[in-house]
Formats: C-alpha cells, structure tokens, sequence
C-alpha cells in the first residue's frame, strides 16, 4: 500500500484569476492566494493547474448572512 503525503497549512499562489458570481463576471485579481488547511501533494497540483475553482460558504460558518 502506497503512502499518501499530507501537507497542512500551506499558501497556494493561483495567479491571475477571473472573479464570477454564478454566471456572471464581477472583475479580475491579479494574484489570489489561499490558504489550504490540508490537502495531498496531488491535490494540491489539481488545485494549482485548476481552470476553474469553486468557492462554495458552508452551512453553519461564521460569516454567514453578511
């Protein structure tokens, strides 16, 4: 059985992106950055080579309703 590495609390620089709401182009971000909790080294390369990457608010987060 193969060991999958973990990495945890990482920044992932994803360059220039295009900001959409549902269908709808809101502007551009020269540089988004997030921060991932945790993740695989797979994962990761996913989320750097992604086209498109979905934000989606949680149910029950803090921040909700604002």
């Amino acid at each position: 059985m193969r060991k999958v590495s973990e990495v945890t609390n990482i920044v992932v620089e994803l360059g220039p992106r295009l900001l959409m709401v549902g269908k709808e182009a809101l502007g551009t971000s020269d540089n988004i950055s997030i921060e991932v909790a945790e993740a695989t080294e797979e994962e990761l390369e996913k989320l750097k080579s992604a086209y498109e990457i979905r934000l989606v608010k949680m149910l029950g987060e803090s921040g909700a309703g604002e």
